[in-house]
């Protein structure tokens, strides 16, 4: 049975420091803890935010104060085939940025 876990919140029940809303911040653990379990379990996910959550919370009936952050399906993986290992290491090997391009030491 497909499963998708839709992390929802509602702004005011977190909290805010130096006029910052940490609703996101609280949205995006609560998703990686999520991610980690299942990982832990042998499940795969894939994290997802890019969805229009207008229709995402009409389809879940999501009260309007609520955001719906992100998304992500959970299940066993398939096996890998010759395929996929091709796609992977392609998509490895193409996406990858040099390290020095992204990380910065003692300063930007």
């Amino acid at each position: 049975m497909p499963v998708i876990i839709a992390v929802s919140i509602d702004p005011k029940d977190s909290g805010s420091h130096n006029s910052m809303d940490y609703y996101l911040v609280d949205a995006g653990i609560s998703m990686e803890h999520v991610i980690l379990a299942a990982t832990d379990l042998g499940l795969g996910t894939c994290w997802i935010s890019g969805f229009d959550e207008a229709t995402v919370k009409k389809i879940l009936e999501v009260p309007a104060s609520v955001r719906v952050v992100a998304m992500t399906p959970l299940g066993y993986p398939a096996l890998l085939s010759e395929k996929n290992k091709t796609m992977r290491e392609f998509v490895k090997a193409s996406q990858k940025k040099p390290l020095e391009e992204i990380v910065h030491r003692e300063k930007w």
